[in-house]
């Protein structure tokens, strides 16, 4: 799944970066690594916006990243076990 689809509070592990039609994805994939999502780290979810479910509050390594669902999207994760 992707990390706009996962739900609220669980921990999630970052397996790849989903990237279909997307002409400056190195761009946002290196500012998504840089921020912390890297494949095996665990993040969580912490708010979403009421309305339009965006931007998403993220959880990463003790800090609280603020991403729009278009980047959230392009995260791939799974929910730890």
């Amino acid at each position: 799944m992707t990390l706009n689809q996962a739900p609220l509070n669980a921990k999630l592990i970052v397996h790849s970066f989903h990237h279909e039609d997307l002409r400056d994805f190195s761009d946002i994939e290196s500012r998504l690594m840089h921020l912390g999502f890297i494949a095996g780290e665990t993040v969580k979810i912490t708010k979403k916006a009421p309305l339009f479910k965006e931007p998403l509050l993220v959880e990463v390594r003790g800090r609280l990243i603020a991403l729009s669902a278009k980047e959230a999207e392009l995260v791939d994760v799974e929910v730890a076990r």
